[in-house]
């Protein structure tokens, strides 16, 4: 589930940045502000069974199911992005705004559920990779429409100053919720972490808890979102006008090629699964040994890239952001084809702070935008993993075709591919995107 932290600011651009003018009293927006740090929170906390990939790819090895349907997951997750232009167009209205984030949390905590029912009933393995499968799918439609909705809470419901605060309080604690959820995943697939060890639940109900302990949180933030309180007299946003808006957004240049650019770096959200099956070949282990510790790393790494490269981007220009995460995409790639050993952990720390590329594409294309296409556009932003999504389908097809003589190069072999495709998204970014774009007049 890439970042999306700067797409969804856009929300709260048109609201009123002077406290002394917002509709809201202080009481109101504080409560805003903690009910957004606390929601965003829990997402994090749940984040190893919410980044659909690695360990719903590690559980369908253990079923026994293949490469490209270990990859199935989060392919369909990235296909369901486009949910959120979806509800911007059929529920354009502020008033569908709380009730449908409630619904969006229940519904991922339903899928979470619907898991960890599948594993603990005598089912047939075509049913829990079924159910699987699914959760990808749901977790998809709802995670990012809950993300976008969630931010345009916060930008209804506070003053800039205020908002300013809950960012900082939502990301700056939150990966690192998410990297303690991770090493407690570990615990739980393993029975292990930091030299202590327990005698772990035979698979799959050491699968089924991990799935199971997202319920909970899913149901806080349910909860939780009904606390938020949204003026009654704001603007409700414009329906979005799909086809003719998309023809309008790619008739700019500029958003035209950054939309181009966007959807090639995106693909390397797509390799997770593959990155997770290749620890058999490399450290000799089931995947599920491994997949709480490369969660870990992976938010431990993106917490870390945050805060620098946020330094960075107040000193340099907004296509910056797009090639030093883009960058970081293909060493993560170059790292898993050659590391040996533990050091191959290493691959999944970089990519996680290459992850980043979901702020700082989106933030490209906002700096590229007029006001009033502000919300259109960025709704345009979360439908750019849809054609990149099956990418991982392709991937898991190379792992599986043994190209190269042997099951480690044909892996190797789907890593070189997400690394070419980067790099003709970074090369295309450096040659057509202007380092500072302007909205057109």
């Amino acid at each position: 589930m890439p970042d999306n932290s700067t797409t969804a600011t856009a929300s709260g651009l048109a609201v009123t940045a002077d406290p002394a003018a917002h509709p809201l009293n202080a009481t109101g927006q504080q409560r805003n502000v903690l009910v957004f740090a606390a929601c965003t929170g829990l997402q994090y906390l749940a984040a190893p069974v919410l980044y659909v990939g690695l360990t719903q790819s590690a559980l369908l090895n253990r079923m026994d199911a293949s490469r490209t349907v270990a990859n199935l997951p989060e392919t369909v997750f990235f296909v369901m992005t486009f949910t959120p232009v979806l509800l911007a167009c059929l529920l354009p209205g502020v008033q569908y705004l709380k009730p449908t984030l409630v619904v969006c949390y229940l519904a991922t905590g339903a899928a979470l559920a619907l898991v960890a029912l599948a594993l603990v009933l005598p089912v047939s393995y075509a049913t829990r990779i079924n159910a699987v499968i699914l959760q990808g799918a749901i977790s998809g439609a709802a995670m990012p429409t809950a993300i976008a909705l969630l931010w345009e809470a916060i930008g209804r419901g506070a003053s800039e100053k205020r908002r300013a605060a809950a960012v900082g309080l939502a990301f700056g604690a939150g990966p690192f919720l998410a990297f303690f959820g991770s090493l407690g995943s570990q615990f739980v697939l393993t029975g292990s972490m930091a030299g202590f060890r327990v005698e772990p639940l035979e698979s799959p109900s050491n699968f089924a808890l991990v799935f199971g302990l997202g319920v909970p949180a899913m149901l806080l933030a349910a909860l939780a979102a009904t606390r938020l309180v949204i003026p009654s007299d704001t603007e409700s946003p414009q329906r979005v006008a799909l086809w003719g808006g998309v023809r309008d957004f790619l008739s700019q240049p500029v958003l035209l090629w950054s939309t181009v650019v966007t959807i090639l770096l995106y693909v390397g959200n797509t390799i997770t699964a593959n990155m997770n099956l290749y620890t058999k070949e490399v450290l000799s282990a089931d995947p599920e040994q491994f997949a709480g510790y490369q969660n870990a790393l992976r938010f431990a790494f993106k917490g870390l890239a945050g805060f620098l490269l946020g330094w960075w981007l107040t000193r340099s220009n907004p296509r910056a952001g797009i090639i030093a995460t883009g960058l970081l995409f293909v060493a993560a790639q170059i790292w898993a084809m050659f590391a040996t050993g533990h050091w191959y952990l290493l691959a999944f720390g970089i990519y996680g702070a290459g992850e980043l590329i979901g702020v700082y594409a989106p933030n490209y294309i906002l700096s590229a935008s007029r006001p009033r296409d502000l919300r259109r556009n960025m709704a345009y932003v979360t439908m750019m993993m849809v054609p990149a999504g099956p990418a991982g389908a392709l991937f898991g097809l190379i792992a599986d075709s043994g190209l190269g003589g042997s099951q480690s190069s044909a892996f190797r072999l789907s890593f070189l591919a997400c690394a070419l495709i980067l790099v003709a998204g970074l090369a295309l970014a450096i040659v057509v995107l202007p380092p500072r774009p302007l909205p057109p007049d």
